[in-house]
């Protein structure tokens, strides 16, 4: 585990980060306390900003540690809060289990949660906790906890919120976050708890090892009867239509994609279970209504991968799950695939689930597709080496690019842009300072300008350059592409729909955008 990198703090006082053995120590001790499947390194990143504590977010083996620049921050708080964003990263659904209800299911994935986070939050020195605290202490807070959440008298749609919000950091009861750490703790398999949570129930009903907080008559009962248990009679309409619903969504998350879902499933559970399937290349449906220059792509983290989305400002249609970061991704010209970067290289997926092609293995972060599909322009990562394949020429010192028409690409290194073709080794350069994200659009080109120069979104009058400034930004936009007349940013504070009349509207939040 590395602590690396950082900001330096805006004050004078010039607050240094937490010692890093410390941290590692730290971390490392909280996270053997909640998986024993952890990653073979973890990167730790850290920076300072104005808020007065600290907050983390992770994706796969990297965290990412925003700190206080008003006062320093101790290694082990520092870790509790990595510990805790790594831990929520891995959260995903647990799979439907034959003869168990949803409700009964959701009580104990709950717990196995809440007891998990609770773990991850603790102060290393007081791991293990069931070395000063008593079984039966932690027993009255879990028994309180079944019998609300199992009372049938309560609708269900309010348990299942209730349950909802103690599975997020810091909303349980103190008591009640002890207790299912003490659980969680004592089964000691924390990673098994969290995938197959009834095992961590049947456990603790049985009394393994004579170590848990005495079982419940309440959780025999429960374990008798789970497909029903807790569950009224005769239920509302709208209990049943969300209890139904919240099954579909837990079969489209977590079962095999090439399993069928329950007959009648709503329409989001069938377009994530899409989604899941068209990543492993899968017949499905293709999307209808991807009209050319009425949306754009948008990727986002969604655990526990990426979301690629088609946005037109007014509605949102997923189309793909990725186990993987994703950038830039692509409408190719056809409409009839996803083209983007990940991790391991540039892919292509078919929408209608008819197979899925790495293109080019390698480490990019950009990708623009030419508007007849033939050549894509990749951009190399860490060298910003720009190169259209298949073609073989690269340009280097590249930040933003996109095509003009289908035989000139623009390309720009932050102070000029130059206008260039696939196949010819001629070309022309513009002067556009300060330039970063391009976007081309009906033989127009705007830039998102950025440091030295205050943030702006600026069309450049070709063929001479001259900028024109559309809009002021409080902040750099980091990506910027064409919606018909419009034009879609993507700023630290989400993405944003810049119409032609210059109103700007905000549409959702992202990690990188894509054209159509």
């Amino acid at each position: 585990m590395v602590l690396a990198g950082g900001t330096v703090p805006k004050n004078e006082s010039a607050v240094q980060p937490p010692q890093g053995t410390a941290f590692t120590s730290a971390l490392q001790r909280l996270l053997s306390a909640v998986s024993s499947e952890l990653p073979e390194s973890l990167r730790v990143f850290y920076g300072f900003s104005p808020q007065p504590t600290a907050t983390a977010t992770a994706f796969a083996h990297t965290v990412l540690l925003l700190l206080p620049e008003s006062a320093p921050t101790t290694a082990v708080d520092a870790a509790r809060t990595a510990a805790t964003a790594w831990l929520l990263a891995q959260k995903s659904p647990a799979a439907p289990q034959p003869g168990v209800g949803e409700l009964v299911l959701r009580v104990a994935e709950s717990l196995a949660w809440l007891g998990s986070l609770a773990l991850a939050s603790t102060p290393p020195e007081l791991l293990p906790i069931g070395e000063w605290v008593e079984p039966k202490a932690v027993a009255p807070a879990l028994e309180a906890f079944l019998r609300q959440s199992l009372d049938s008298r309560e609708p269900y749609r309010i348990r299942r919120a209730r349950l909802r919000e103690i599975t997020l950091p810091g909303r349980a009861s103190p008591e009640l976050a002890q207790a299912a750490a003490f659980l969680v703790e004592t089964f000691g398999q924390p990673d098994q708890a969290r995938r197959e949570p009834m095992a961590l129930l049947r456990a603790w009903a049985e009394n393994r090892g004579k170590r848990f907080p005495p079982p419940p008559r309440l959780l025999r009962a429960a374990l008798a009867e789970p497909a029903h248990f807790g569950l009224a009679k005769k239920p509302e309409d709208e209990d049943s239509t969300v209890l139904a619903s919240d099954e579909a969504l837990r079969a489209a998350w977590a079962l095999p994609p090439s399993q069928e879902l329950p007959p009648g499933a709503p329409t989001e559970a069938v377009r994530i279970w899409q989604a899941r399937r068209r990543s492993q290349g899968l017949p499905t449906p293709a999307p209808a209504g991807l009209v050319r220059g009425q949306g754009f792509l948008l990727a986002k983290p969604e655990l526990p991968g990426f979301a690629v989305v088609w946005e037109t400002g007014e509605r949102e249609e997923l189309l793909l799950f990725w186990p993987r970061w994703v950038l830039a991704p692509q409408l190719d010209p056809s409409g009839e695939d996803l083209i983007f970067v990940d991790s391991q290289g540039i892919w292509r997926v078919s929408l209608a689930g008819e197979g899925v092609e790495q293109v080019q293995a390698g480490d990019f972060r950009a990708l623009a597709v030419s508007p007849s599909g033939k050549t894509l322009a990749a951009l190399a990562w860490p060298s910003r080496e720009l190169r259209l394949l298949p073609a073989g020429r690269a340009l280097p010192g590249v930040f933003g690019f996109c095509w003009l028409y289908e035989e000139l690409l623009v390309a720009g290194d932050g102070h000029e842009v130059r206008m260039v073709s696939p196949e010819q080794q001629e070309s022309r350069a513009i002067p556009l300072a300060c330039s970063g994200a391009l976007a081309c659009a009906g033989g127009k080109l705007v830039t998102a300008v950025g440091h030295p120069c205050p943030p702006a979104l600026v069309r450049a009058e070709l063929p001479t350059g001259e900028p024109v400034t559309l809009m002021k930004l409080p902040q750099p936009a980091a990506d910027v592409v064409p919606m018909g007349e419009s034009l879609v940013f993507l700023t630290a504070d989400g993405v944003f729909v810049l119409s032609k009349d210059g109103n700007v509207k905000r549409v959702d939040r992202g990690l990188a955008l894509g054209g159509s």
